[in-house]
């Protein structure tokens, strides 16, 4: 792809170019990264937390870029380059990206997700559901990027908005029209979504988490609430009636206001009739389904789905049809049953609230001869004050904790473990199960489990590896659970 550097210019705010002052010259690629720098790129300068992008700028020369996005002009010039002085690179990036990409968002109807916990699992659904009605359709996720049936590797909730955009064109060369992407609350601060137009935006909800990142729950609300602070007149925010915190989310919004939700006063309702381990009957608009996806908050993902569309104006009767057939999520309350009857969860939960919601659904399902075994750890060089809450929230719904490794990352397994069990309880009798291999813990957890227990392997999810001091290792719950039913099912 080439375009001329004055077009990919466009509408940045510019305040000086130093060098070379040609900018009909062709640009045929911008990175942030000097070492993937090939001859011909924009190399894009940006101050991070870690690291300043400004120290690399002689190696994105050197790699071949023809031009500089900076910020300062303390380096030497050279001859052949063109540099680009912006007040701010990260949000130059977005424009940059958007007019090299030939402006995606405003040819695709793009909806953002974002809340603490269901972001995937609502992006996921609304991208089957469309595909289901016929709809071509991107999805942008913690798990992959998605066009129509191919997948795209990804390593952030939000990806950087070069490939955002380069992504999106790709999405509408190939016919979609509709673009279902997660959007963190680091993707918000960090500006990783700049420069994007939303047709709308979905609020899940918000609770305890990433404060090792935000430092205050104050400060994590501001920044979610910034993302509904800058969609347009033009666009919907649809948001979760029965979260406390929704009125504050939408407080400035210009979008236009629709909320979801199961116990308040809501635009879209749904009524639940039967809840059971296989799945939920459930009441919309008049017309009863069943659903595969299990738990309560799988409803009101279920529910933002529906209304989501609703409000995208697809038909009601097609979408009713359609939702019923959409299938459970990768890692998200994922099911397996054993030959003999035992029951296993596999599910991200990773915080205080999605773990309560997960083991709340499976201590309603359970009879009371049947026991609720938890499998769980904490991340490492992460929110530390969350550990305790999540380790007496197991310790007090479930009939056997246990506590092992998720991924440590540099920290000690015994200082988590610490952590975990820092807790006061009204529970004074009952043990916790220790494990620092995880493979151990799911091992046990099985070979003590009886018929018709339940085993909720949780915090990892649809993830394929286990991070230890640097170096991911090959580790996928679901595979590990099935390989051990093999030798230990009764």
């Amino acid at each position: 792809m080439k375009k001329l550097l004055k077009n990919v210019l466009e509408k940045v705010h510019v305040l000086k170019i130093i060098g070379i002052k040609n900018t009909s010259k062709f640009i045929e690629g911008i990175s942030v990264d000097s070492k993937i720098v090939q001859p011909n790129m924009i190399f894009v300068a940006r101050k991070g937390k870690k690291t300043d992008g400004h120290k690399f700028i002689m190696d994105a020369i050197q790699k071949g870029a023809n031009t500089i996005i900076c910020e300062n002009k303390f380096f030497s010039i050279h001859k052949h380059v063109t540099y680009v002085l912006v007040p701010d690179s990260v949000e130059a990036l977005g424009i940059i990206s958007s007019n090299f990409y030939d402006h995606p968002t405003k040819k695709i109807k793009l909806i953002g997700i974002t809340g603490t916990n269901g972001k995937t699992s609502v992006a996921t659904i609304l991208h089957q559901l469309f595909s289901k009605m016929g709809e071509k359709n991107i999805l942008i996720s913690t798990m992959c990027i998605k066009i129509l049936s191919k997948k795209y590797p990804t390593t952030h909730t939000t990806p950087n908005i070069i490939d955002i955009n380069k992504y999106l064109n790709i999405s509408i060369q190939k016919g979609c029209k509709y673009a279902f992407m997660e959007v963190s609350s680091h993707g918000i601060d960090q500006k990783r979504i700049a420069g994007l137009l939303f047709k709308g935006g979905v609020f899940t909800n918000i609770t305890h988490d990433h404060l090792d990142y935000h430092k205050s729950f104050r400060h994590y609300l501001s920044i979610k609430r910034l993302f509904f602070n800058n969609l347009s007149k033009k666009a919907f925010a649809l948001v979760n009636s029965d979260d406390e915190n929704s009125h504050q989310i939408i407080k400035k919004t210009l979008a236009k206001i629709y909320f979801y939700g199961i116990k308040k006063k809501s635009d879209f309702k749904i009524k639940i009739l039967k809840e059971n381990i296989d799945g939920n009957q459930l009441l919309i608009d008049g017309h009863q389904i069943f659903s595969h996806l299990i738990g309560r908050f799988n409803i009101y993902n279920l529910l933002a789905g529906y209304a989501t569309a609703i409000l995208l104006g697809k038909n009601k009767n097609d979408i009713i049809k359609s939702i019923k057939h959409v299938s459970p999520i990768n890692g998200r309350f994922e099911r397996l049953v054993s030959h003999s009857g035992l029951r296993i969860i596999i599910d991200y939960a990773h915080n205080p609230d999605g773990l309560k919601s997960v083991l709340n659904t499976l201590k309603s399902i359970k009879k009371d001869d049947e026991k609720l075994i938890c499998v769980i750890g904490c991340g490492g060089n992460r929110d530390r004050k969350k550990r305790s809450l999540m380790g007496k929230i197991v310790y007090e719904t479930c009939d056997i904790p246990i506590f092992t490794s998720d991924n440590p990352r540099d920290e000690d397994i015994n200082k988590i473990f610490n952590d975990m069990k820092n807790f006061k309880s009204y529970l004074k009798k009952k043990y916790i199960l220790t494990f620092m291999k995880r493979e151990e813990a799911i091992q046990t957890a099985i070979q003590i489990a009886k018929k018709k227990d339940i085993i909720l392997i949780a915090g990892k999810g649809h993830e394929t590896f286990q991070e230890i001091k640097g170096v991911r290792y090959s580790f996928n719950d679901m595979k590990i659970a099935k390989y051990l039913l093999k030798t230990y099912d009764k």
